[in-house]
């Protein structure tokens, strides 16, 4: 626009009543957040740099979609293509409100309540979540050095949303687990830590936790100099003798040895349940996104926010969203 016509628009202002004036403002908000994820997804061609089609490094901007997105042009194949193209956000509609259901997701919102804040169907704000959940094993710690605190957490095995092919009779939601502690009803949840660290390895076990599936997924963290601190549960010790590890485990009834404990990792336990809480319950198939969404923003902590959460979700590296 113009100098002399933004000007103009300007003055305009102010022969503009209360209610024309809140609706620019809405128009300018929506205007905004739209520019906003833009700008944000465009990221995605400068870390990418060549053709999602071919490959191809030679392209160049070629006008916009009829939504505003910025088009390209491949000379290596002809194609045209966005910066979101090769991803599943290509096929939303109103790309604007990403941003938002990130901030959703931020605040752990339920799918309805999402929904009211983000004004759509309760649907199409439960499709805007699973887009954007990211993988367990995107982000999990290359190693566990020093002194690792290792546990499991148990979650009710739960057939939510399946209608067909149950393994047993429906029941109501939140009936407690025939069985008390590790059982078929419940899904053994590996959680572990190196102590001053926020860095945390979670990963769902395949079956009940035993020395084959706890030593396989441990095995490739922890180093020949790393203390293994755990409970007192035995199939740790297999563990620890299999990867020649030192192994300290603290006495059931017990809180710590010497200097020795779990409490980190089974506050890490706290903060998973109370976040996850507001869902009533995750289906078990959904259960690892669930956790890699949990474990993104606790591993942050105060740096993780919604803009670094989208361009986590179309693949742009942490280390170029500053």
């Amino acid at each position: 626009m113009l100098t002399k016509e933004f000007s103009r628009l300007l003055g305009s202002l102010d022969g503009l009543s209360l209610s024309q004036l809140r609706r620019v403002i809405s128009r300018v908000a929506e205007l905004d957040e739209r520019r906003e994820v833009q700008d944000l997804t465009d990221r995605r061609i400068d870390v990418l740099g060549v053709c999602p089609h071919c490959s191809h490094h030679e392209f160049a901007r070629w006008g916009r979609t009829g939504a505003g997105e910025q088009r390209y042009h491949c000379a290596g194949c002809g194609k045209t293509f966005t910066s979101l193209t090769g991803t599943p956000f290509l096929r939303v509609h109103d790309k604007s409100k990403l941003l938002e259901n990130a901030a959703c997701m931020e605040d752990f919102l339920s799918v309805r309540k999402a929904a009211k804040r983000l004004g759509v169907h309760k649907n199409t704000a439960f499709r805007y979540r699973h887009l954007m959940m990211p993988l367990l094993g995107k982000h999990q710690p290359d190693d566990l050095p020093g002194v690792a605190e290792a546990d499991e957490a148990f979650f009710r095995r739960s057939y939510k949303g399946q209608k067909s092919g149950m393994p047993r009779k429906a029941h109501k939601r939140g009936t407690p687990a025939g069985k008390r502690a590790i059982s078929h009803e419940q899904v053994a949840v590996l959680t572990a830590l190196s102590r001053g660290s926020r860095s945390t390895f979670i990963t769902v076990l395949p079956s009940v936790p035993n020395a084959a599936n706890v030593g396989a997924a441990l095995g490739p963290l922890l180093r020949t100099d790393t203390v293994l601190c755990t409970d007192s549960a035995n199939a740790y010790k297999t563990v620890a003798k299999a990867l020649g590890v030192v192994l300290r485990q603290i006495p059931r009834g017990s809180h710590k040895l010497g200097p020795y404990h779990i409490q980190n990792v089974n506050a890490l336990h706290k903060r998973i349940k109370e976040r996850l809480r507001p869902f009533c319950g995750v289906a078990t198939k959904n259960l690892p996104a669930y956790l890699a969404w949990f474990r993104f923003f606790d591993r942050k902590l105060n740096s993780a926010n919604p803009r670094r959460f989208l361009l986590d979700a179309i693949g742009v590296p942490s280390t170029n969203t500053d």
